[in-house]
């Protein structure tokens, strides 16, 4: 069972609109918006949010830098396959290494730009429709450093580099194998006991295997020992000492040396073999990005007044009123998900239909008010592309991609406001908000493979790893101010409304949630087009 609410890019589109509406009466102004206009009125609204951070709340919810999953002693341990390469080589020259480059640091922060656009009308009395089209940018700053290290060994493939030196190795190694078997037969047709014969049998073996080897140490990752290391000076003196033994035998060398990195990885070679077109991961670099302005996900809905009420004093002054309300939303698929090619990119939306239903409500005296919204999100599923890796691993490769169904879990959204009316135009209101979600369930619809370049071994076929960290939860605190027109909105010309407000993220769990503040601001305008 999937518990509940998911604090997405899609639900964040309701927080401006959720920003900043007093109620219907002319009791304390408040920020939280009344979801009921009156028959025959509209409103309409404009404003901004911004939400910036550079940590995330962790599994555990412990506070940690957006690029943790970046640091590591080793770069090396950034690209999968590793382990394999050494587990060839090994086999072939006998212990080497170390297999590492220098550290890893990186500095990340995300950046999200929402521009809600608003539209309520009052058709009937108590009820109202209304629609929001939410225009959205994303920007991404990354950078990572990886330090020199006097034992740093591995550079970059030579067969992702692209050469075409690997092929043409592997294939006169073959060819090698191949004589020294056709020699063992013809000598040890003549005598199985000669030394010949044991030594082009034995030669025959080794450069079978050692072909069966480096194919794997080739295709295991986009890594390769450098040349000038311990385990390259191993593979020269390999290849040294094969060639020796084919010539007593009077068989050709292996012409060309053993295809070595050029040189260990810095950061600068990393980017290149993140972006290289023959490497395993075939990806916009690790970097600036940002996306252009596109469209959220859109989203209709219905709201209806269910109760309201007021006491007055003798004088006939209204001391006491209160209002609950229904909603209900349809949230539609109109965002652009995360490219699978940009590492942490985030996207515009979800880009999948949810449905949302709750209730709204407010009580309020002459000075003081308090707003509450709960809400629940019935995320229905929808398919993307995703790249299989582990909670944790940053860079999947090309192999990891594949296009799965996304069930996303559902869950509630909690906000109260209590505000206090300054003047009567001006209130300011605290605001506490709780969003928790669900895990997410995933089906492959595709079959990971590990694709078509040179590095071909290391791939993730199991889709249930994207689970972890979809389940989550987040509470922000802050406060906001609300600048409310007279006559808001009893009067038939109407008014307006403005206000700021600011929420930083205090608690989270689920690793991937922004600890960061969030900004909104916005402009409300109502006026009664029929009715009185």
């Amino acid at each position: 069972m999937r518990p509940i609410l998911r604090p997405s890019t899609a639900a964040r589109a309701l927080l401006p609109a959720a920003a900043a509406i007093a109620l219907t009466t002319p009791l304390a102004g408040q920020s939280l918006i009344d979801p009921v206009v009156g028959s025959g009125e509209v409103r309409v609204f404009g404003g901004g949010q911004y939400l910036g951070w550079s940590d995330r709340f962790g599994l555990d919810g412990d506070r940690e830098p957006l690029g943790a999953d970046l640091v590591r002693e080793s770069g090396a341990e950034l690209v999968p396959g590793v382990a394999s390469l050494r587990t060839a080589l090994e086999a072939l020259v006998g212990s080497s290494g170390p297999f590492r480059l220098g550290a890893s640091q990186a500095t990340v922060s995300q950046t999200e730009l929402r521009v809600p656009l608003s539209l309520d009308v009052g058709v009937i009395d108590r009820v109202t429709v209304g629609v929001t089209v939410p225009l959205v940018r994303t920007l991404m700053e990354a950078d990572l450093r990886i330090s020199a290290d006097a034992d740093a060994d591995l550079g970059i493939n030579p067969a992702v580099a692209g050469a075409g030196s690997v092929p043409a190795f592997l294939e006169t190694l073959a060819m090698r194998a191949l004589d020294a078997a056709t020699l063992s037969s013809e000598l040890c047709g003549v005598d199985p006991l000669s030394d010949e014969c044991t030594t082009a049998a034995a030669l025959a073996d080794e450069l079978g295997t050692a072909e069966g080897l480096l194919a794997d140490a080739y295709g295991a990752s986009g890594l390769f020992p450098a040349a000038g290391t311990t385990t390259g000076d191993a593979l020269t003196a390999w290849v040294s000492t094969a060639n020796t033994t084919l010539s007593d035998l009077g068989l050709d060398p292996l012409a060309t040396g053993i295809p070595l990195a050029e040189s260990p990885l810095d950061h600068t070679g990393f980017q290149a073999l993140l972006t290289n077109g023959s490497g395993p991961f075939r990806s916009a670099p690790l970097a600036a990005y940002s996306s252009r302005w596109g469209l959220g996900d859109v989203e209709a809905r219905i709201a209806a007044r269910l109760l309201d009420g007021a006491r007055v004093d003798s004088s006939g002054a209204t001391t006491l009123a209160w209002s609950l309300a229904a909603v209900g939303t349809l949230r539609l698929p109109t965002g652009t998900q995360d490219s699978v090619d940009v590492y942490l990119d985030r996207g515009l939306d979800d880009g999948q239909m949810d449905l949302e239903g709750g209730a709204w409500f407010s009580l309020a005296t002459r000075r003081l008010s308090v707003q509450a919204r709960a809400l629940y999100t019935l995320q229905q599923p929808g398919e993307m592309l995703a790249r299989i890796a582990p909670y944790g691993q940053v860079l999947a490769t090309r192999g990891d991609r594949v296009l799965v169904e996304r069930d996303p879990g559902d869950g509630i959204s909690i906000e109260v406001e209590p505000a206090y009316r300054l003047a009567p135009a001006i209130s300011i209101a605290a605001s506490w908000r709780m969003v928790s979600r669900g895990e997410d369930l995933f089906t492959a619809l595709t079959t990971p493979t590990a694709g078509d370049g040179p590095v071909r071994d290391q791939f993730h076929d199991d889709v249930s790893l994207l689970a972890e960290g979809t389940e989550y939860s987040l509470q922000e605190l802050g406060g906001s101010i609300t600048y409310r027109s007279r006559g808001l909105p009893e009067t038939s010309g109407g008014g307006f409304e403005t206000f700021l407000r600011v929420r930083k993220a205090i608690a989270g769990s689920g690793g991937r949630v922004p600890a960061g503040v969030r900004t909104e601001f916005g402009l409300r305008l109502v006026r009664r087009l029929w009715g009185g």
